[in-house]
């Protein structure tokens, strides 16, 4: 009988230790979730680097069209496609 109850024992706690192994790894907060988690981290991360070198780049834009005045002239030339009194502006044709 004691030998019965051993094995019994046995089988539940290794059914126990298999359990608590697969939560461990497979559930909701378990070691995949854990990783996942953290590879989503690291792309956030990279996200917001990015887009503080972005910011720097726009403030500094803005900076110059504050207070540089060529730098407003020439913006201001190029997007409304004109010239200086006597200088020539060439049109390309796109191929795209």
């Amino acid at each position: 009988m004691k030998a019965r109850s051993f094995k019994v024992i046995t089988i539940l706690l290794v059914v126990a230790i298999l359990l608590v192994g697969w939560v461990t790894i497979f559930g909701k907060k378990g070691w995949l979730a854990y990783r996942h988690l953290l590879q989503t981290k690291a792309q956030m991360e990279e996200r917001i680097s990015a887009l503080e070198v972005e910011n720097r780049r726009m403030s500094h834009e803005v900076y110059r069209l504050e207070h540089d005045k060529d730098y407003q002239e020439r913006v201001v030339r190029q997007q409304l496609d004109v010239g200086k009194p006597d200088e020539l502006v060439f049109k390309f044709k796109s191929h795209h």
